[in-house]
């Protein structure tokens, strides 16, 4: 898939009345140059962070020795695998992309940060086959990844992105050495990655592999990148700085003041510090629920009549079911966006993503139709004015910190409904592996992910609830899952329904809550 592929299928999975929107956008930033074109930045010295970048470092400083914005891609490669052409191509991926050799440091108390030329990248082979025999390699090889995905990177010494390749079976013995089943781990830390820049790194991997098997392909290589992700985070920082941004800034501040934090009741007091970015307070687990398939069909329904995508009626769904088990009336949700508008930054990788806020007021009173229609332009008017970096929003707004939580939102929803690209290594199967999560970087978050009959408009929807262990207990967000699940069906059935009458929480739980 390319980038003009990719960038339509991130468009796509957003609410429909967003789309048309953001196409137009794009159609007006073309890759012809214009006072606000993203150019090349001076290369003489340190280059600065961008806002996303800042709140990592400041994370990173606070939190010395954490794992918890570590990132990471994992891949089981079945076959004959040419280690040296995969190892090569991951080298070039690392050369073509400035990001995956860069290095962060303060000058005079600024973060600053550092591109190092290309050299290879960090790269650890382990034979489980021969050291531990197949039986034990797959149980050898997760307590790998495992070590691997919870060892802290230094940002300043770097490098900030480093390879496990680790062979765990012997196939039939006619691949050689390197034939067999082998699982590869690809570690960064988050402040130089996101999501799509990992689909970006597989997508170049792949091709340059194919590349290195066939040398006669060497004039095929990609054209150079016209720009980095410094040089976006130089962009970023002179278009704020000369308050280019005044009519977004002037909605959020509006939209956002007089904010209250969420008051979930929790199994346990929080602490008056939390380990920001993996500490032991952050320390997470997550519950999964299937929405059956007949609800799920039903929110669907309910969606297209109101003019709502799937994403408002399920951010409408969980702040309801917030708002109940808070007693609260002004809730305040976070959403992440790819932060990837601009046609200049759709190939690069980089610590892109964006957090908005979405913030409603529920009237007990309302029919959960009508509040639907307000949560829905609340949604499109966050995506609107979605170019202010939460950062930003943080020091407009400038709540009181409080430091036992995270600063304007603390819970998420997600709603993934792109399928991920393609992945294919020439002369190999590929299967595509999964990294647990160890912390929760919000009390409580909500992703929803469509089944395969998605794409056909129906199907179950797939939901995980992530945790705070420090604050609940399991059977406590299992019954969040139920609660949700019920309310789900009430509106389904129901779209007028009030909201203090949909699938009211049991007298003996909602006194145990406000307890």
């Amino acid at each position: 898939m390319d980038a003009a592929s990719s960038r339509e299928a991130r468009i796509s999975s957003l609410p429909e009345h967003v789309q048309e929107k953001l196409r137009n956008r794009l159609a007006g930033r073309g890759t012809g140059r214009s006072r606000n074109a993203i150019g090349r930045a001076d290369r003489d010295g340190t280059l600065p962070l961008s806002f996303a970048q800042q709140r990592l470092w400041f994370m990173a400083e606070y939190e010395q020795g954490s794992a918890g914005n570590n990132s990471g891609l994992s891949l089981r490669l079945t076959g004959a695998l040419d280690v040296a052409a995969f190892r090569a191509a991951l080298d070039a991926v690392a050369a073509r992309h400035e990001a995956l050799r860069t290095t962060f440091t303060s000058v005079e108390g600024v973060a600053r940060q550092v591109v190092h030329p290309a050299v290879p990248v960090p790269f650890r082979y382990v034979d489980l086959v021969a050291e531990h025999g197949e039986e034990a390699a797959e149980a050898a090889c997760d307590l790998l990844f495992a070590e691997a995905m919870a060892e802290p990177y230094d940002l300043e010494r770097g490098p900030l992105v480093r390879a496990l390749l680790v062979r765990t079976g012997s196939g039939d013995g006619a691949e050689g050495p390197a034939g067999g089943t082998h699982r590869f781990l690809l570690g960064m830390h988050h402040i130089v990655t996101d999501g799509a820049s990992m689909e970006i790194v597989v997508r170049e991997l792949s091709a340059g592999y194919s590349a290195g098997l066939h040398p006669e392909r060497a004039a095929d290589a990609p054209e150079p990148l016209a720009v980095q992700y410094a040089d976006f985070a130089a962009w970023q920082r002179a278009r704020y700085s000369a308050d280019a941004l005044d009519r977004h800034a002037a909605y959020w501040k509006e939209q956002l003041a007089g904010i209250q934090p969420l008051e979930l009741p929790t199994d346990r007091p929080r602490t008056s510090s939390r380990g920001e970015g993996g500490g032991a307070d952050d320390a997470g687990a997550v519950h999964t629920f299937t929405l059956p398939e007949e609800v799920a069909d039903g929110l669907r329904a309910l969606g297209r009549e109101r003019g709502a995508s799937l994403f408002v009626t399920l951010t409408a769904l969980t702040q309801l079911l917030l708002a109940r088990r808070s007693g609260q009336d002004d809730i305040a949700v976070g959403t992440a966006v790819p932060g990837r508008e601009r046609a200049e930054v759709e190939p690069l990788v980089g610590f892109f993503i964006n957090v908005l806020v979405l913030r409603s007021r529920l009237d007990p009173g309302l029919p959960f139709s009508a509040y639907l229609d307000q949560v829905r332009e609340t949604v499109l008017a966050a995506f609107e004015h979605q170019d202010v970096p939460f950062e930003r929003l943080v020091e407009l707004v400038a709540p009181e910190r409080d430091t036992s939580r995270t600063p304007l939102i603390q819970s998420m929803v997600v709603l993934q409904n792109t399928p991920a690209e393609p992945c294919a290594f020439e002369g190999l199967r590929v299967e595509r592996g999964q990294l647990a999560r160890t912390d929760s970087p919000y009390e409580v978050s909500w992703e929803f992910e469509e089944g395969a009959a998605a794409g056909t408009g129906g199907g179950p929807l797939h939901c995980a609830i992530e945790y705070r262990t420090a604050l609940f207990d399991a059977a406590t967000v299992e019954r969040m899952g139920r609660h949700f699940t019920a309310l789900a069906r009430a509106v389904a059935a129901d779209p007028g329904v009030r909201l203090d009458e949909a699938a009211p929480v049991a007298r003996a739980e909602l006194a145990g809550l406000l307890a």
